[in-house]
């Protein structure tokens, strides 16, 4: 088990502060730290470190932190001392199975609304990703995330959004914890879900994500 050293590149925006308060701009922040490798299953969390990381007093970090343990992200390890969620196999597995559910069918809802801005633009981001020689593991997780959650949200479904959120992230925490960092995969598999969107193909924008789902499931089962 390790302990959470501070990334020195990182700090909270405080525009965003007014949509829900400094707790709510450190909980995003945390959770951001989880999804994106900077925190890993089993990793201690220490609360005057984050709040030095994220500029801020220790009372607003205090709060996210209860509210990270309180949903399950963070668990007590002993009366001071909390640390990442380490999520089992049967969790991660039993994530997949209602991922490869949900998201086929986001997919196939995004595409009869293929005209929305933020999807156009889905496809020049993946081009500069894959061309860039300097996009780090970070940007390559943060567009990974920008497109199932984008497919989600285009949805227009609340409940969807909320249920695919979660699950995501129990599947990556369990992947950060798990397998060792590698470049950005996918590219086709994202590509295609994006371009069958624009299509407004429901049928084929369904089946690119079930195809992208399972496939990533082959991946990282053969390298368990």
């Amino acid at each position: 088990m390790t302990t959470y050293m501070l990334a020195v590149n990182d700090r909270v925006s405080y525009e965003q502060a007014d949509h829900g308060g400094l707790s709510s701009v450190a909980y995003e922040a945390i959770m951001r730290m989880i999804l994106a490798r900077e925190l890993s299953g089993g990793d201690i969390v220490q609360e005057r470190r984050l709040a030095d990381k994220l500029d801020m007093s220790r009372t607003p970090v205090r709060e996210a932190l209860r509210r990270l343990e309180a949903e399950g992200w963070l668990v007590r390890l002993n009366a001071r001392t909390i640390g990442v969620k380490k999520i089992a196999i049967n969790e991660y597995v039993a994530a997949l199975q209602v991922r490869e559910l949900l998201e086929p069918e986001a997919a196939a809802m995004a595409a009869a609304k293929s005209q929305t801005k933020e999807i156009a633009d889905w496809v020049e981001r993946l081009d500069s990703i894959r061309l860039s020689k300097q996009v780090g593991l970070e940007q390559q997780w943060e567009f990974d995330q920008t497109l199932h959650m984008g497919i989600a949200q285009v949805t227009g479904n609340e409940v969807l959004l909320k249920i695919i959120s979660e699950l995501r992230k129990t599947t990556q925490i369990f992947e950060n914890q798990t397998l060792p960092a590698k470049s950005f995969p996918g590219y086709e598999a994202h590509l295609a879900i994006i371009n069958a969107i624009l299509e407004g193909d429901s049928d084929k924008a369904r089946k690119a994500m079930y195809d992208h789902l399972r496939e990533t499931k082959k991946n990282i089962f053969e390298a368990l």
